[in-house]
């Protein structure tokens, strides 16, 4: 068993928290300095189709493990825990179901804008949509799920 334990460091916490914030705010601040509009980059059901198909593909593979895993995921974003090959796992699985939501967010979207082709002015704006499945589920899957895959990992030796 690894004797590691998880301990406070501010100025790790900082540069955790920092990390993951400057990270989305490169994104959305990019997109916005290119001209893009903040509202039409994430929308509701494509939210919804990534975030739903990570938490319930989670739940139904590692049920009440995963249960666990959440306030541990949580605060692992501030303070460094100990190495768990588990939660390391885990995150592996978010981020894979993280891409299978993304995927499934923009061949649903795209459904909905075939169908909608008798209004050719909003067809830019169903396919917006569709692929802001695929942003959610890069933030998802790179932000989120590789953050902590790395956080649950062992230390890596200095040298």
């Amino acid at each position: 068993m690894n004797d590691e334990k998880e301990k406070f460091d501010l100025l790790d916490s900082v540069l955790r928290v920092l990390g993951i914030a400057g990270f989305i705010g490169a994104v959305l601040g990019g997109f916005a300095a290119a001209g893009g509009d903040l509202l039409y980059l994430v929308h509701p059901s494509e939210t919804l189709i990534v975030f739903g198909t990570v938490f319930f593909g989670l739940l139904s593979t590692y049920r009440s493990e995963f249960l666990r895993y959440l306030p541990a995921a949580m605060k692992a974003c501030v303070i460094k825990p100990r190495p768990d090959a588990l939660r390391r796992e885990i995150s592996d699985s978010g981020r894979r179901y993280a891409a299978a939501g993304g995927g499934l967010a923009v061949m649903l979207g795209l459904i909905n804008t075939m169908s909608s082709l008798e209004n050719p002015q909003k067809v830019g704006l169903y396919v917006a949509a569709a692929m802001s499945g695929v942003v959610v589920a890069i933030l998802v899957s790179q932000v989120l799920f590789v953050y902590l895959r790395q956080s649950f990992a062992p230390a890596r030796a200095n040298g």
